[in-house]
């Protein structure tokens, strides 16, 4: 008969009676004496109480560390920038190749728009979907979480103007974006808006007739020369952006500067809003997503720059350091309200423009508060 006994069993009947212990270890391990025993099962003992005591120490520094968060800085806030551009970057690539697969599909059926969506519909309505999908990587989710970083960072706000906010040559002559777009087929598209807001996103959604071919059914396709030439100079413009924020030497002055200019936008947002979802007359801008997302995407990002300040306002002034928090939380959950409000129904411009109103209010009571945190860290900025 073969008898096996564990250590961790030989281990429980040896403290629950030590007499019966004995006479079984003789009667089954006769080769090992009971001191021997003994010994071996204080040895294991002894390492597994340092074992113990080891890892408990090591889950207390852990939780002392993590209790013990290293507050956020300048640093911290091109780290954030660098992050969110990363996903831009490849989003931005990703639009490259399903433009070129578009545009081949096209070129395939006699460059005729018309021709391959009767030949291939599923193919090119799949395409134009994926590449609504990059626009939001690259725009919606993308660069509105970090505008009010690159918009006002001196160094980098061209690239807002470029890439965002900058509009047509015939709303200027302020705030003109500088695009111009080789078609490849002799045509150009000069100084007509930014290229996010005034020609990927209406091309992709049929916002802009200029840029669309109309197939049936009143429905329409993207220009794959407009496309192309679009996809190709966004990826070259984000990756100048992602160089330059790389080579930003990001600093409390900045963050401060930033936020005083940024901050104050969101009440802009609605006018934008209204004009793309609610205007007899719609603008065939901001239609991939909600236009309240970018306000809630500003805000973050502002967000982020004043928690890299925070602890140096805290030091001089903790009571102006919550206020300010409150500030930019409170201004969050104005959002989430808006947000709630629209999907329950239509809103009227009337509605609009008196929440427009209310933002304002929101933006005009933290501003100072901005300035004077500024202020108490030993930073000037210009409002």
């Amino acid at each position: 008969m073969s008898h096996v006994v564990s250590f961790s069993a030989r281990n429980v009947i040896s403290r629950a009676n030590p007499r019966l212990f004995v006479a079984i270890h003789r009667q089954i391990f006769p080769s090992q004496s009971v001191r021997e025993w003994l010994r071996v099962r204080l040895n294991l003992n002894m390492k597994f109480s340092s074992f113990l005591r080891v890892g408990v120490l090591t889950l207390a520094i852990c939780g002392f560390v993590q209790a013990q968060e290293t507050p956020a800085t300048a640093a911290s806030v091109k780290k954030y920038l660098l992050d969110r551009l990363e996903r831009v970057q490849k989003a931005s690539e990703d639009f490259v190749k399903n433009s070129e697969a578009y545009a081949a599909i096209v070129a395939a059926n006699g460059n005729s728009v018309e021709a391959a969506y009767k030949a291939d519909s599923k193919k090119m309505d799949a395409l134009v979907g994926k590449m609504q999908e990059d626009y939001k990587a690259m725009d919606s989710f993308g660069y509105e979480t970090v505008e009010g970083i690159v918009a006002g960072v001196e160094s980098m706000a061209d690239y807002d103007i470029y890439l965002d906010a900058g509009v047509p040559a015939s709303e200027g002559p302020d705030g003109v974006a500088p695009v111009v777009l080789d078609l490849g087929n002799g045509k150009k598209i000069d100084k007509q808006g930014a290229l996010f807001t005034y020609i990927i996103e209406p091309t992709l959604w049929g916002g802009e007739k200029r840029w669309v071919v109309p197939v049936g059914d009143n429905k329409t396709m993207p220009k794959p020369e407009v496309l192309v030439a679009a996809a190709k100079d966004v990826n070259k413009k984000i990756g100048e952006l992602v160089a330059d924020a790389k080579a930003w030497n990001a600093s409390v002055n900045d963050c401060f500067g930033a936020m005083v200019v940024m901050t104050p936008t969101l009440s802009d947002y609605f006018e934008d809003w209204k004009e793309s979802r609610y205007s007899a007359e719609k603008s065939g801008r901001f239609q991939a997503v909600s236009r309240i997302s970018d306000m809630r995407g500003i805000m973050s990002s502002c967000e982020v720059m004043y928690d890299a300040v925070k602890s140096g306002v805290a030091a001089k002034d903790k009571a102006l350091a919550k206020s300010v928090v409150s500030g930019f939380d409170e201004i969050q959950h104005f959002l989430d309200l808006i947000e709630k409000r629209e999907k329950q129904g239509e809103i009227s411009a009337a509605e609009i423009d008196e929440l427009a109103t209310q933002a304002k209010e929101k933006t005009d009571k933290l501003v100072p508060q901005i300035e004077q945190s500024a202020a108490v860290s030993g930073v000037k900025v210009q409002s």
